[in-house]
């Protein structure tokens, strides 16, 4: 399993004293023998290149803009005809087609994505963890945020990650996240505050890297990477903030980064 970081931002991009961890909102690639499947289409997934020889499956974990923005940038979605299928486990299918179509045609979008690319397949979640099933499992987790945002887990090639975003973490989540994540090799952890920030921001469903810290200690996982980082966080910053987490197992995302587990 191969897990690439291709947005590592909250919120809106940041062109700005990010060259290290990267500006772009959030998508990740994870890659299996079989399946090529993208968490989010946020800027970042204008760098994803559609891979032909496996299925490629886009989740969405919610429709706030900076996690579906970038869909229609990515220019290989226009260049190849295969089937690409998106689900979310927050929407049936006709409701996350009507969502995506609204947002990109009328008067949001210069052209009617959904209606040129017919190759874009929507599709129920439980119908994608049917797709998957001959290699991989496929849960999901309902995450604190607001208008609702949903985890997954993926396992295969004897391998497990763990997508937690966007999530305003709870005392009364604890069991239920340690149970999702058990055994996992990676875990990406929302972590665009810290803890004395928190109290100005609370409400707007996002972590900190102090709980991050406390939850990698107390779960079964190899490693926890805090990602979408607050669009105002230089590099300087994280390079410091970085010095002071308090578990071996957790590090910051870093765009185009790759992990290979």
């Amino acid at each position: 399993m191969r897990v690439k970081f291709h947005g590592t931002r909250g919120s809106v991009p940041q062109p700005n004293n990010t060259v290290r961890y990267g500006g772009h909102t959030s998508c990740y690639e994870v890659v299996t023998d079989e399946f090529q499947i993208i968490l989010d289409t946020g800027t970042g997934f204008q760098d994803v290149t559609i891979d032909p020889d496996r299925i490629t499956i886009i989740l969405y974990s919610h429709f706030h803009h900076d996690h579906i923005q970038g869909l229609p940038f990515n220019f290989g979605i226009f260049s190849q005809s295969d089937d690409i299928h998106i689900a979310s486990s927050l929407a049936q299918k006709s409701a996350l087609r009507t969502l995506i179509q609204t947002y990109f045609s009328g008067g949001y979008f210069p052209i009617d994505v959904v209606v040129i690319l017919k190759h874009l397949k929507f599709a129920n979640f439980s119908s994608i963890k049917k797709l998957m099933a001959s290699s991989s499992v496929l849960e999901t987790f309902e995450l604190n945020h607001p208008a609702g945002s949903m985890g997954y887990s993926i396992e295969g090639d004897g391998r497990k990650m763990a997508y937690l975003l966007d999530n305003e973490y709870k005392p009364d989540q604890l069991e239920g996240l340690l149970k999702f994540v058990d055994g996992a090799n990676c875990v990406l952890w929302d972590g665009m505050f810290t803890e004395s920030e928190l109290e100005y921001w609370a409400g707007w469903g996002h972590s900190s890297m102090e709980e991050a810290c406390k939850f990698a200690e107390r779960a079964n996982i190899d490693r926890l990477v805090i990602t979408h980082l607050s669009p105002g966080r230089t590099d300087d910053e994280l390079d410091a903030l970085g010095q002071s987490l308090t578990s071996s197992k957790v590090s910051f995302a870093i765009q185009a980064r790759e992990l290979e587990f």
